[in-house]
């Protein structure tokens, strides 16, 4: 009997060490914030503009009512929004372009300003409704 004994102490020894188990603690891992909207979609200087003079921006391009078109190159996000490098054509041969996108407002008041590229100056953007 002692040796039965034994026997059973070795084997439930090991289980002994299976006490209650706590799930492990995870410090939060800090993220990188993503800009605050995306530039993709139709966007006018005013609402009104919506009808017959919206940018259209897509993932990789842009089209203006004004005639300039660029193909992005590198789309890089920053705190603010993006910066862009681009190829763009505008009255004249195709040409390397930087520019910024930035964000301010929230919902209808929202606003995109390009600032650099082919543009004389910042140009504040509304965006579009859909439809």
């Amino acid at each position: 009997m002692p040796r039965l004994t034994k026997a059973l102490l070795l084997l439930l020894l090991p289980l002994a060490a299976c006490g209650e188990s706590r799930d492990a603690v995870v410090a939060p891992v800090a993220v990188k914030p993503a800009p605050h909207s995306s530039y993709v979609g139709r966007w006018a200087v005013s609402l009104a503009g919506c009808q017959a003079g919206a940018w259209d921006f897509q993932r990789d391009r842009l089209a203006t009512a004004g005639e300039v078109a660029c193909t992005f190159a590198k789309v890089t996000p920053t705190p603010a929004g993006y910066t862009i490098q681009a190829e763009c054509v505008a009255q004249g041969p195709s040409q390397p372009q930087s520019f910024t996108l930035t964000f301010s407002g929230v919902g209808a008041a929202e606003t995109m300003t390009v600032a650099g590229g082919p543009w004389t100056g910042p140009i504040a953007l509304l965006r579009c409704p859909a439809g």
